[in-house]
């Protein structure tokens, strides 16, 4: 997005429970301010949590930084990463098929 001089502001009440749920699904979104991420609600732009991925994720970024180590001490082969492009290629497939089936509930 440009970067625009946002000179407008507008206010909105809410319900301690509305306001509840607002910061849940903030947080959730990992949009880093609530001006984006509201504007990414007007846009129509998906944004997608998806819990079960959680654990996943935090373990592919343990081993994209012990691949990164290994890269810099010279042990990785094209063996290697032939398969560490399958395995992305699997977790790919994976997240795109439960970004799918989230979205059809």
């Amino acid at each position: 997005m440009k970067n625009l001089k946002r000179n407008k502001a507008v206010t909105l009440r809410m319900t301690e429970q509305e306001l509840g749920r607002f910061n849940q699904l903030h947080a959730k979104s990992k949009v880093k301010t609530q001006t984006d991420f509201i504007l990414s609600l007007l846009d129509k732009k998906p944004i997608i949590v998806i819990e079960s991925l959680r654990e996943v994720l935090t373990e592919l970024k343990r081993q994209g930084n012990n691949l990164n180590q290994a890269l810099r001490r010279g042990f990785v082969t094209p063996d290697v990463l032939g398969a560490c492009w399958d395995a992305y290629k699997m977790l790919e497939g994976a997240v795109q098929d439960t970004i799918i089936n989230n979205k059809s509930k």
